[in-house]
């Protein structure tokens, strides 16, 4: 009789930790989920990026500007930074206004935070203008902070810099 009972609860137990495994392989880990919230939230950047791209085409300032937070920041080289829509607005305004201006940048890494609110997108950037007629190529790097506000991303630090030496030579 005991060998019986003893038989009978290492089935059991057996049978338990058998569903616990099934369980277990039916359920997505933490790290599963954060990676797939994480590519869907790069996708969604990459999504802004396009946008950003195509407002630039557009010389739309008003609408670059609202697709930074309300406390964003912009820091163009050579200028003071803007902060706030109004002031980024009017940063992106002057540097399109500039004859021959096309700017075109491209993310190389979007890092998102574990949390799935804020973003790290690092990149280079191509800049064509011809103040005086004549064409002036620019290449460098930037670096874009994203947050996520009311589930979409905005840029809320965005920082550019030449690759040129000083004095543009």
């Amino acid at each position: 009789m005991k060998i019986r009972l003893m038989l009978l609860a290492a089935t059991s137990l057996m049978i338990a930790s058998c569903d616990t495994a099934k369980e277990n392989a039916n359920a997505v880990s933490p790290e599963a989920a954060t990676s797939a919230d994480s590519a869907g939230d790069e996708e969604a950047i990459r999504g802004q990026v396009a946008r950003w791209l195509d407002l630039i085409k557009a010389k739309d300032a008003a609408a670059i500007a609202q697709m930074y937070t309300e406390d964003g920041a912009f820091m163009p080289p050579n200028a003071p930074i803007g902060k706030g829509h109004a002031a980024i607005e009017q940063n992106w305004a002057g540097m399109m206004a500039t004859p021959g201006f096309d700017l075109n940048f491209a993310p190389e890494a979007i890092i998102v935070s574990s949390s799935g609110d804020m973003a790290l997108d690092r990149g280079t950037y191509r800049l064509t203008v011809a103040p005086d007629g004549k064409e002036q190529v620019d290449t460098g790097k930037y670096v874009v902070v994203w947050r996520k506000v009311e589930g979409e991303w905005k840029a809320a630090a965005d920082i550019i810099n030449s690759d040129l030496p000083p004095g543009g030579g």
